[in-house]
């Protein structure tokens, strides 16, 4: 397992130079309280970006993946985000915001669009409520394949 501040973390020249945001870029603030995520944490990459974390042995949610027919694996946690994704890519504008970086001890996305990554964080929590909004968001990232 990697230390936790190597997930989604580049290289200062591997990031993408967002026109709209000042060289060097200020620094950001999260917004989002741990409680409000947990036990998904985030880890900033400043000034660059920041990841949205998740230990896989924590085991979090892992009967209602199970019940679904999946482990709650690091896959099977990227096959939910992408669903909200999908939904989050609906309502506002913009593709390729997040990227995946995660392993079988930790699930992991990160984006440059810091902001947007707290949002999606909040929507993520939201989303492992209950069994059956798991399960519309995991056929959201299948109808995606199709």
């Amino acid at each position: 397992m990697k230390d936790f501040s190597q997930y989604g973390n580049r290289p200062d020249d591997q990031w993408e130079m967002l026109p709209w945001i000042p060289d060097p870029r200020p620094p950001f603030k999260i917004w989002v309280k741990p409680e409000q995520i947990a036990p998904f944490f985030l880890i900033p990459h400043h000034p660059y970006a920041i990841s949205l974390l998740l230990k896989i042995s924590d085991g979090f949610r892992t009967e209602e993946f199970c019940r679904l027919g999946l482990t709650g694996s690091s896959g099977d946690w990227e096959r939910l985000v992408r669903g909200v994704i999908r939904e989050f890519e609906e309502n506002n504008s913009g593709e390729d915001l997040f990227h995946f970086d995660s392993d079988e001890d930790v699930f992991c996305v990160y984006s440059q669009y810091i902001d947007d990554l707290m949002m999606l964080a909040k929507m993520i929590r939201v989303a492992c409520a209950d069994e059956k909004t798991m399960g519309m968001y995991l056929n959201m990232s299948e109808a995606a394949k199709a």
